[in-house]
């Protein structure tokens, strides 16, 4: 999926995507058991008037009520990033994404590889942006690692 910001766009119009139903096996009867899944996506959003990314869960039988799953917003630099959300619905389920225009005609939004997997996430893949978690992950610390021993270095010439 891509969105463009050029005219005639206006600032917050949005553009979805809602997939097909994907259906969850039936639960255990011997005590409740949901499946957990992997849901991953590779996302760009390069401009100076980037909108937001949003990412919604709708479970089968709710068509009115959309679950935030993850959402990101403003210029994420030229290259692609990778989202990784675990999700456990109760039943089947259809995922929703949304792209919201900003307030510029600078800036385009889009995704592509999305893929949902049988099975948790890896915990070192989850986002910094995760709405469920909230956590960094240790791909921001070791980033932080090379400045830190710069500084490291330059104080010890003093």
């Amino acid at each position: 999926m891509y969105i463009e910001t050029s005219r005639p766009r206006l600032e917050g119009e949005k553009a979805r995507l809602v997939s097909p139903v994907f259906s969850v096996a039936p639960k255990n009867p011997y005590g409740a058991t949901n499946t957990a899944y992997c849901f991953s996506f590779y996302y760009h959003m390069y401009g100076q008037h980037i909108g937001s990314l949003n990412v919604y869960l709708r479970l089968k039988g709710q068509t009115a009520i959309e679950n935030p799953l993850w959402s990101s917003s403003g210029n994420k630099g030229q290259h692609w990033n990778q989202a990784r959300v675990n999700i456990n619905p109760p039943t089947s389920f259809q995922l929703i994404f949304e792209g919201i225009r900003g307030p510029g005609i600078e800036g385009d939004i889009a995704i592509d590889d999305v893929s949902i997997v049988e099975g948790e996430c890896m915990k070192s893949d989850q986002p910094a942006n995760n709405l469920r978690s909230g956590a960094v992950g240790p791909l921001a610390h070791i980033r932080l690692l090379p400045l830190l021993i710069l500084m490291s270095v330059l104080s010890h010439q003093r």
